[in-house]
């Protein structure tokens, strides 16, 4: 199971307004699903625009990992009892994630990078939390890159290691 980001959910045949997100128009959302689902969806189906996925891979104690998945289960069903509005700026996918590692003491300080969205793998590498395999950040962005791996891989039961395979270009 692979825990998407946490988002807004549109009503059918309306569209995403960012300036609407500042004004509680959409309901908090989060999406769980295998990988295959929630990466295949964006690089094998969605053309309107395409999207741009990249995969890296984090460090980190494994014990965090298991703080985080729980940490999000308890936030997933307390939007059954309490629900929540996305927030364009505040609770979006992004800030929703740094929110979720604040179980964890060594997590990573709160940055504007963090706020723009775009720049949250570039501050992850700073900080020294993704693998680099000793890669400059422009080299491992390229090679975490998965979309054409995604779509040669599509129906493959080893879906997952095959986008992870750096060598498969």
């Amino acid at each position: 199971m692979t825990i998407s980001r946490s988002r807004s959910r549109c009503a059918k045949g309306e569209a995403y307004s960012t300036l609407k997100g500042f004004f509680r128009q959409y309901e908090l959302v989060y999406i769980v699903a295998d990988e295959r689902d929630l990466i295949r969806l964006r690089t094998n189906y969605r053309r309107d625009p395409p999207e741009d996925v990249y995969v890296y891979r984090v460090r980190g104690p494994i014990e965090d990992g298991r703080r985080l998945f729980l940490e999000y289960m308890r936030r997933i069903n307390a939007l059954r009892t309490q629900p929540q509005f996305y927030n364009t700026l505040t609770t979006n996918c992004t800030t929703s994630i740094w929110t979720n590692t604040r179980v964890n003491a060594g997590r990573v300080p709160l940055s504007w990078k963090i706020l723009a969205s775009g720049y949250v793998p570039e501050y992850l590498y700073e900080q020294g939390r993704l693998e680099t395999m000793g890669l400059s950040f422009p080299e491992l962005r390229q090679r975490a890159h998965v979309n054409a791996r995604a779509r040669a891989a599509d129906q493959a039961q080893d879906f997952s290691r095959r986008i992870r395979d750096w060598g498969a270009r």
